[in-house]
């Protein structure tokens, strides 16, 4: 899998259906070429969505969420405050199957967490994508380009 970048802007259609990107989709792995149903044009394929911060809903692979899973395999049923802890987190995400097209539909506890109604940006963020409102994006984001200064300034707080 690739590094995800670029933002690019959808709308949700009248069935909560959304599309995601050719780019992002091969970034991602997602290749119609193996999974195309060469007489029905089959292009289904499945991500997970969780409910990610800021007003965004985050989606990864499946592979990538079974690393962020893995530590959770030797939390013990016993240890109450963690395994607890851990349902609470599991409940946050949500595996999506893509219908024959290759559309998503946003389940609707996802939508309303990240106040999508129509329009949208969906965005890489290094290892997943993020599916944000339009309105929550450009708010969050600003309208404007990075300057060199909050480059400098990201740098300095990643400690690059």
């Amino acid at each position: 899998m690739s590094i995800l970048t670029g933002a690019y802007n959808h709308s949700v259609d009248g069935k909560n259906r959304i599309r995601i990107p050719a780019k992002l989709r091969s970034d991602l792995g997602i290749d119609f070429s193996e999974t195309e149903d060469k007489e029905n044009k089959d292009k289904r394929f499945s991500l997970v969505f969780h409910t990610g911060t800021d007003g965004c809903i985050a989606v990864y692979t499946q592979e990538a969420v079974d690393k962020i899973f893995a530590p959770f395999a030797d939390i013990k049923m016993s240890d109450f405050e963690k395994y607890r802890a851990v349902r609470r987190y599991l409940n946050t995400f949500e595996t999506v199957e893509s219908d024959p097209q290759g559309r998503l539909v946003v389940p609707p506890k996802f939508r309303q967490h990240a106040k999508i109604k129509k329009d949208i940006v969906i965005c890489g963020t290094v290892d997943h994508i993020e599916i944000w409102a339009k309105e929550v994006y450009d708010e969050y984001f600003g309208i404007n380009d990075m300057s060199v200064a909050d480059v400098n300034e990201l740098v300095k707080i990643l400690d690059l």
